[in-house]
């Protein structure tokens, strides 16, 4: 329970724009400093300071970490003068007030690299390496949050592509080539789509395509257009290889992006025993649902 109350938190604080965060780590400060003077000179708040200066390290970049440290250590200077704390020397209020401010400020670098860090681990966990699309999990993720903000009420087609004949190519002509050739086509299905980042690579031939937005027809001409452009690559290079792409489209938003995934790989499946260079866009109202 408390693990879920955290990623809910998290979640919460990662859906606000940076100004917001900031604005938040600004107020928090204030609220502190305020109850620094309240509750008198025996009751030190430092940590609680340090949560707003991890709060704008984490969720809004370094620049915005470093001022609200060097704004906590204005504000803990602030309360202890105005709560009348006394010291033998004025030498000892310059003392506190640098070495806090650069332990404060030791924190807002710490983690704004240790955010940085995070990042970078997470795009390379979540991102084919070969292709640099997303993998299979990540644009699960990504088409998840498309489906939450559609909200059930704007038209949305997801659309799946498979190629037949990279065995064949990676026999004859070594695996550098299938290489090159997957590398083609998803540059080729992302200069043709109007949101490349909804592309991803879900399997070793597979790609996925979400169109959030888009009507059938808008679909069909769209994944139409990546089938021709695949095609002329293909006789550019000779290659003998089959795309096959099946594409749902439904005039509201599913409820799971997990029933819409189901259903294109399920047409996938059984129109890979057809024909080859097969297109399928299929208008779907109600999608089976997945226990």
């Amino acid at each position: 329970m408390h693990r879920n109350v955290t990623e809910t938190a998290l979640a919460f604080v990662n859906r606000q724009s940076k100004i917001e965060v900031t604005i938040t780590s600004i107020a928090l400060v204030f609220v502190l400093g305020w109850v620094d003077i309240k509750t008198g000179l025996e009751v030190h708040l430092h940590f609680l300071y340090v949560l707003a200066i991890a709060l704008a390290s984490w969720f809004v970049n370094r620049r915005a970490g470093i001022y609200i440290a060097i704004l906590c250590d204005l504000v803990v200077l602030a309360a202890d003068v105005i709560g009348g704390r006394q010291y033998s020397s004025r030498w000892i209020l310059y003392w506190n007030f640098f070495m806090r401010g650069g332990l404060f400020v030791f924190v807002a670098l710490a983690l704004s690299q240790l955010r940085s860090k995070f990042d970078t681990l997470s795009d390379l966990a979540s991102r084919d390496l070969l292709t640099g699309l997303p993998n299979s999990r990540a644009f699960y993720d990504i088409t998840s949050r498309e489906i939450d903000k559609a909200s059930g009420h704007q038209p949305l087609s997801l659309a799946f592509l498979d190629v037949d004949g990279f065995m064949w190519i990676n026999h004859r002509f070594g695996y550098a080539t299938g290489d090159q050739m997957l590398c083609m086509i998803a540059q080729t299905i992302k200069q043709n789509v109007p949101r490349p980042e909804l592309v991803g690579r879900v399997g070793g031939t597979a790609f996925a395509v979400l169109l959030p937005n888009v009507t059938s027809q808008d679909a069909g001409a769209i994944l139409e257009k990546i089938q021709k452009e695949l095609k002329e690559e293909r006789r550019k290079h000779a290659q003998p290889v089959s795309f096959y792409i099946s594409a749902i489209a439904c005039a509201k938003a599913p409820r799971s992006i997990a029933e819409l995934m189901h259903e294109a790989e399920s047409r996938m499946t059984r129109m890979k025993g057809s024909s080859k260079d097969t297109f399928e866009i299929a208008q779907v109202d109600t999608l089976p649902v997945l226990n």
